[in-house]
């Protein structure tokens, strides 16, 4: 038979709340914690990924999501209306400068529409865009270093190198007028001069009647979603009807994810590794929720453990003691719900700027996310936390008869005794009380031993990071000294020369230092057209490679190929790794000995050994006075020669053999900087001038200083020397990639420790809720064993022996953890973060030891000093 009853629960359920308004406080208390730790958790995550995504858009140049390249008008309309393509923006760039006021950061002439001029940090917050003829808008440090007040009509004389999609031509000086202007943000990597589309139309015709291609039109787009970018953007090319491969295929659209993306970063970067540790970061929050709450909805039953045994006797079924404990749960979170949401964001976004202060990345950024998931995440994580928490509580209420439920005393059925004759010892009598319900001892033992163990966790963490590895994978000398050509990755004539290398020489104190080369001849070195293949395969069709083989010059199996050679002065030798073979026939005079660079992951391991020649193999490589492209069939070339005709004709060629000695890592931090087809070689100077010519010139000067005393004088007279946008010199130093690290490893620092805080807060109340329970539960035995002569001393000793047995309890507990956990959590950490070392460590949870003794003496005191106020009769008529 259906009775409807609800009404009738729903009463129960509000009287009863009504009735225990001082434990309610408790329960709101704890549920609003749980609330708080799901808010800030995702408020503080969101918000440092939103700064970061910030850090980084500024950085890339803008927000959209995708670029594709190179496209015409039609192939920009059809994009545009894709269904995926939310937005879209249009940019051609017609021109860059890159010399005087603008050779340490470059200014790039083009047209934007208004979504890029949005999506790029370009819009004017003072004027407007150019609309017409030679008008323009640029951002002010721009204006400054051409000498411009920033006043709109004011005139703006801009010199810039005309590029169509292939090369860079003459160049073009012009006056505009200026429109609009904006702040200059120092983390852009270009100056944005912004003209009309009439302007870019009008010097994209003049280009193309002096036989120039077209310029290069991109189309930016905004998607649905910004994750898995790659994927959205290659369907729709897909559903187009366009291949995204290829660069020669006039069917091709390219396509390029902006990478500030941090979606777009997992999906490269995703693996087992990380999806564990977010898995059980997420299980460790879920959990730590589940503490606070289980023992709070524990007590709440064991308090009317005698109510619901009444209400069985009068026919409440086990259902409806579950639905009267869930529906108070429920209204509960009612309360405790939106305090926690608004106190942890409140938390959150206090906290951010905290931790982004100590990072690289600047208050300036400091983005707080109010992105719906914060809310709706830590709502429903907190609602599951809930119900999860109050379910075991709810049916213990209905698993107790009316009989059990008058004598409840929360103790769990234990094995019979054995009789003594020695008496009782209070140390005893307490160690037995934690045995009499083991699940809730467990429960308290292990909410406080997490806490202690994730703390060392975190000491073991951050310690393991190794400054060492960190920096010398960023710079592989305390200063490297250039010009901005050479950290912008851009070929040049020439970059720093012998008398500037002189003249910091004479300037600095050094314990090592020399000179890293660039061969500046046209170079080609023989290799086998297998491993050729492997570069061009990255980059073309199966087909087309075919095709570009079979314009190569072939030698038997040997195919001509790129390359980069670097010559280095004999002191910098002592840089390289060795992987195979040996450098010291490269330092004796007239060698003709040669070394090939390889690529090491960050871990040390060469990747596709095979790829390289073999450690005494003789390698040709071919120097040339000049190259030119011309049709394989007529010898001449034209305008209309099919790219498949295209071959390379060297003139004043010359081959010189080499035996290969070593294969060796070269440092990213004095090589070219980029990769491309074919070896990157090491020859010494000597070597390389005799072979190329002369044609070796100085690309770096790096060098090390003795002491941190010679550290700090070289770092201040380079300061000095590279200081002004006129300065023809850049600098990196160690003291700035130290600086990162320390910056980074703070950020985990602070993280850390705020979860640890959080962590040990609810290991504090469930030790709190715990003694809580086992005072009031046991009302009646505590007046009892008063009545028959035990004192308020004796039976105060006796809880401080269980608050002590706890501490003990715990600190053990998490020593086993920590030894169990440690190891496992390192060794996923070092595949992580390759600079990581795990090194085992026991000494936070040791210091943890008199924080947790001086717990479990005070709060026993404090709660039974509450307790104890009423007599003994009170206490035995209470307990009835």
């Amino acid at each position: 038979m259906n009775v409807k009853n609800r009404k009738c629960i729903r009463k129960l359920s509000l009287k009863s709340l009504y009735a225990n308004r001082r434990r309610n406080l408790i329960a709101i208390f704890a549920i609003a914690l749980t609330t708080l730790l799901f808010t800030s958790m995702f408020t503080i995550v969101l918000s440092l990924n939103a700064s970061y995504e910030t850090y980084q858009f500024r950085q890339v140049g803008g927000y959209a999501h995708g670029t594709f390249k190179d496209v015409s008008s039609e192939q920009a309309e059809r994009i545009a209306a894709h269904p995926k393509v939310k937005a879209a923006g249009v940019r051609k760039v017609i021109g860059i400068t890159a010399e005087g006021v603008f050779a340490k950061i470059p200014a790039e002439i083009s047209y934007m529409d208004a979504n890029c001029t949005k999506w790029s940090y370009a819009t004017p917050t003072t004027g407007r865009m150019p609309e017409s003829g030679k008008e323009v808008a640029m951002d002010t440090a721009a204006l400054q270093l051409l000498g411009v007040t920033p006043e709109l009509g004011a005139e703006v004389t801009v010199s810039y190198s005309i590029t169509d999609k292939d090369q860079t031509a003459f160049t073009v000086t012009d006056t505009f007028t200026l429109v609009g202007y904006w702040d200059y943000d120092e983390l852009m990597p270009v100056h944005y001069i912004n003209i009309s589309r009439d302007y870019a139309d009008d010097i994209e015709a003049q280009a193309v009647k002096t036989g120039l291609q077209p310029f290069r039109t991109d189309l930016n787009v905004m998607l649905a979603s910004g994750t898995n970018i790659q994927g959205q953007m290659e369907q729709v090319d897909t559903d187009l009807g366009y291949t995204w491969d290829s660069y020669t295929d006039p069917n091709s659209v390219r396509i390029g994810v902006n990478w500030g993306y941090t979606s777009s970063q997992l999906e490269s970067q995703l693996d087992p590794e990380l999806v564990i540790a977010i898995a059980a970061f997420l299980l460790l929050v879920i959990f730590t929720g589940y503490l606070i709450i289980y023992n709070i909805f524990q007590i709440s039953v064991v308090g009317d453990i005698r109510f619901y045994g009444l209400l069985k006797t009068i026919g409440t079924t086990p259902r409806q003691l579950k639905r009267i404990i869930r529906q108070q749960a429920l209204l509960l979170c009612l309360i405790g719900i939106p305090a926690g949401l608004l106190l942890g964001y409140g938390i959150g976004a206090v906290l951010v700027p905290v931790v982004l202060r100590s990072t690289q990345l600047g208050v300036g950024i400091t983005t707080i996310s109010t992105s719906p998931v914060i809310f709706l995440g830590s709502m429903l994580f907190a609602l599951l936390t809930v119900l999860l928490s109050c379910s075991k509580p709810g049916k213990m209420a209905a698993k107790v008869s009316p009989v059990e439920a008058t004598k409840y005393t929360d103790v769990m059925q234990t094995k019979k005794k054995r009789r003594s004759i020695r008496g009782a010892k209070l140390h005893q009598m307490a160690f037995a009380n934690l045995g009499r319900n083991k699940k809730k001892t467990v429960l308290v033992v292990v909410s406080l031993a997490l806490s202690v163990t994730l703390f060392n966790a975190l000491c073991a963490f951050v310690g393991g990071f190794s400054m060492e590895k960190y920096v010398s994978s960023m710079t592989c000398a305390d200063f490297i000294v250039s010009t901005p050509d050479y950290f912008r990755y851009n070929p040049a004539d020439e970059f720093i020369t012998p008398e500037q290398i002189e003249e910091i020489a004479a300037n600095t104190k050094a314990s090592l230092s020399g000179t890293g080369y660039a061969v500046r001849k046209p170079a080609y070195l023989w290799m086998t057209e297998d491993a050729l293949r492997q570069d061009y395969a990255r980059y073309e069709s199966a087909e087309q490679l075919d095709s570009h083989m079979s314009r190569l010059e072939h030698r038997g199996n040997m195919v001509m190929g790129d390359t980069r050679i670097e010559a280095l002065d004999n002191s910098l030798f002592d840089k390289l790794q060795v992987f195979d073979g040996d450098i010291s026939p490269m330092l004796e005079p007239d060698n003709n000995a040669i070394a090939i660079a390889v690529s090491l992951d960050d871990y040390g391991n060469l990747r596709n050994l095979e790829y390289y020649p073999k450690v005494g193999d003789t390698i040709t490589v071919t120097y040339a006075d000049d190259v030119k492209y011309i049709d394989s069939r007529t010898g001449e070339l034209t305008e209309d020669t099919p790219e498949e005709y295209f071959q390379a004709k060297l003139y004043g060629a010359r081959d010189v053999e080499y035996t290969v000695c070593a294969l060796v890592e070269l440092p990213n931090s004095m090589s070219y900087r980029y990769s491309g087809i074919g070896y990157d070689v090491v020859l010494s100077v000597d070597t390389a001038q005799r072979d190329s010519g002369g044609a070796a010139i100085p690309m770096l000067y790096l060098f090390d200083t003795a002491d941190e005393v010679d550290e700090a004088e070289a770092e201040q007279y380079l300061s000095k020397l590279t200081a002004g946008e006129f300065s023809p010199l850049m600098y990196e130093s160690k003291a700035t990639a130290r600086s990162e690290f320390a910056q980074f490893r703070q950020m985990f620092l602070l993280i850390g420790g705020i979860l640890c805080a959080i962590i040990g807060l609810v290991g504090l109340l469930n030790f709190f809720n715990a003694m809580m329970t086992g005072i009031l539960s046991r009302r009646r035995e505590f007046a009892v064993l008063q009545a028959v002569g035990m004192t308020n001393r004796q039976l105060k000793t006796m809880l401080i022996y269980e608050g002590l047995f706890y501490a003990m309890s715990s600190v053990s507990a998490a020593f086993i953890l920590s030894l169990a956990v440690g190891p496992l959590a390192g060794k996923m950490l070092g595949s992580m973060f390759w600079f990581f070392e795990y090194r085992f460590t026991i000494l936070p949870v040791l210091l943890t030891i008199p924080v947790f003794l001086l717990l479990g003496w005070l709060i026993p005191c404090m709660m039974y000093d509450n307790a104890a106020k009423c007599s003994v009769v009170e206490q035995l008529r209470d307990a009835q």
